[in-house]
Formats: C-alpha cells, structure tokens, sequence
C-alpha cells in the first residue's frame, strides 16, 4: 500500500496557511485521488474540502495540527525511523 510522504502533507499545510478556499480544495482533491488507500490523509482532505467556507479558526488550527502530527509520523515512516530492516547494520553477519 502506497501512503502519501510528508512531502504531500506539507503542501497541504502550506496552501492551508494560505487560506484559499479554492486551492485548497483543488490540492486536497488532486491527492486524495492520488493517494485513496491512505485512510489519514483522505480523512482530513475530506473534512478541509468539503468544510473550508464555513469552517472556523479554531478548526483550521485543529486540521493544521493534525497535519503537522501526520508529517512528522510519516516523515520517520519514509525515511527509516524504527522499522529498518536491519538493527545494527555493522553486525550484518552476526
């Protein structure tokens, strides 16, 4: 299963800060169809798409938070973090 990268929340955050309700849905759409198995990502995407008229400040700082926790959990997923598939790599024979 292909997950989106902290790379793509972090487009979303930045054109979330700007605050244009119609880039904002556009880039959401564009990677929740890209990414449809990633069940976080389409999860906010759905909710900032579909809210962004009416949505309040309190909500923009809580949908800002929540992709700032999902890039930084992806950030380690993607670049090693725990899961490497080798606990000392010096040992490799061992």
């Amino acid at each position: 299963m292909i997950l989106s990268s902290h790379y793509v929340i972090k487009d979303i955050l930045h054109t979330l800060k700007r605050k244009d309700a119609e880039e904002v849905r556009k880039i959401c759409s564009k990677y929740a169809g890209r990414y449809r198995n990633d069940k976080e990502l389409t999860a906010i995407c759905s909710m900032v798409a579909d809210e962004m008229e009416e949505i309040t400040e309190k909500d923009i700082l809580d949908i800002e938070s929540r992709l700032e926790e999902l890039a930084s959990i992806r950030k380690l997923d993607n670049t090693g973090g725990t899961g490497l598939w080798y606990s000392d790599r010096r040992r490799l024979n061992r």
